[in-house]
């Protein structure tokens, strides 16, 4: 008997009880469904976790420091002392300075994709006229600017060359943040837009914040701070990073001469050459694999992929109860599947025996079973595959959107799904199967 004939038959013996052989895939719909469903929820858990991740920044970028704190802390835990917040005794950790070498060792290591120096400070005061604005000063490689997000909606990039004018890119609301020195309100015409506009009013920049308020306390022994002149070469797209609309941009070298320069208004740790250097890994996946890496060298590292790791860890009991409650109904379709194998053989048994009398071969009867065990779980798989598609536009529609929760079913558990409703019917007939193939022959053929 050929393998299509085998086929063939199945069908066959399943459609002549149409019924119990409904009844029986409607059984593995229910379970195929169930667990589809679970299962997505649990996916769905995941991708809402790294959405709401992602809009705080990017989940490759890794943030290097120079000093790891993590680390620190475990040392202190191991060794019996308590974690409390570092007082004037203690320095911390050691300071590893990140310096050029650093970054040329970051770059050159698998996975990672751009590495920039980062320099930053609060001590910027940004003056137009009779207005005035505080905002964090980013000192970055610009080459490698559009990679970590700091990106243009128009103007254009600013420049690595030195100059008299200190040339600059800032963020969507940068002009938001400028106010009235005599009035502390923000700088706003009547119809609600700001009076400075970054990209054509006049821009000073100072350190020193005598120069901008006129309340400053100077007992006249210290020279005032320089102002320079700023020149803003573009406007950066809106973000869902608070940081990069709120701040401004420049060369990571135009800005360590300015600060050395106002090094009585700036502070920063002179253990280091730079505060902070970004690297991009190439995807989530390898992001832990390189912070370890740098952490072996001694800095520290943070990126918001390890956060989604840590939540999907956490999530993981979770997503394992949804899948177990789905399994359940899957197991009870697989005994109903068992159930009508047995008595399908009961009732066919002097069939059994009249075939083996003509000469079918033990491992025909066996495959003519399993294929109809296979039928079931093919046809409730498909069928399940489809109900949870419906099930799971139904609750995302109307159910779960007030939730922040949502059904994700990607292709690859679709397929699952119905590969492992097959193999799952497979061996819950095989049993059945296996009691056919050894039925005595003339046994069978006695029974009434």
């Amino acid at each position: 008997m050929t393998f299509l004939d085998t086929l063939s038959m199945a069908f066959m013996n399943l459609w002549r009880r149409k019924l119990r052989a409904f009844m029986t895939v409607l059984g593995m719909v229910i379970g195929t469904a169930s667990i589809v469903v679970m299962v997505s929820l649990g996916i769905g858990i995941n991708v809402s976790y790294q959405e709401s991740l992602s809009e705080a920044g990017s989940l490759t970028k890794i943030t290097v420091s120079p000093q790891n704190w993590n680390k620190y802390y475990e040392q202190m835990e191991a060794g019996g002392g308590k974690v409390v917040s570092i007082s004037r005794y203690d320095s911390g950790p050691e300071t590893v300075d990140i310096n050029d070498k650093a970054i040329e060792t970051f770059r050159g290591m698998k996975g990672v994709t751009a590495v920039t120096p980062v320099l930053s400070t609060y001590s910027a005061y940004f003056k137009s006229g009779k207005f005035f604005a505080s905002n964090q000063i980013f000192g970055i490689d610009p080459q490698y600017a559009e990679v970590f997000g700091i990106k243009l909606a128009e103007g254009e990039m600013f420049s690595s060359a030195g100059g008299s004018v200190i040339e600059m890119v800032v963020g969507s609301q940068f002009a938001m943040g400028f106010i009235n020195v005599n009035t502390y309100e923000i700088a706003l015409d009547r119809n609600g837009n700001p009076r400075v506009n970054p990209m054509t009013s006049r821009i000073r920049l100072t350190f020193d914040g005598a120069n901008v308020y006129p309340w400053w306390y100077s007992d006249g022994s210290t020279k005032p701070g320089k102002m320079y002149n700023v020149k803003v070469t573009g406007i950066l797209e809106e973000s869902t990073d608070w940081e990069v609309n709120n701040s401004a941009y420049t060369d990571v070298d135009t800005l360590r001469k300015l600060m050395r320069a106002n090094k009585n208004y700036v502070y920063r740790d002179e253990n280091t050459t730079y505060d902070y250097a970004w690297v991009m890994a190439e995807n989530v996946d390898v992001v832990t694999e390189i912070a370890e890496q740098i952490q072996e060298m001694g800095y520290g590292t943070s990126s918001l992929g390890d956060v989604l790791k840590q939540v999907q860890e956490s999530s993981a009991s979770l997503r394992a109860l949804l899948g177990a409650i789905g399994g359940v109904a899957l197991l009870v379709a697989a005994i109903g599947i068992m159930n009508t194998m047995m008595m399908a053989i009961y009732e066919r048994t002097k069939e059994i025996g009249v075939i083996k009398v003509l000469g079918c071969r033990m491992k025909d009867i066996l495959l003519l079973f399993l294929s109809e065990s296979a039928y079931i779980g093919f046809f409730g798989g498909v069928i399940g595959v489809g109900v949870s598609y419906s099930l799971g536009a139904i609750l995302n529609n109307h159910f779960l959107a007030d939730m922040g929760l949502r059904s994700v079913i990607p292709v690859w558990l679709s397929l699952g799904a119905l590969a492992f409703s097959v193999v799952v019917s497979m061996v819950s007939g095989l049993y059945p199967s296996i009691k056919a193939m050894r039925l005595s022959p003339l046994a069978a053929i006695r029974t009434e």
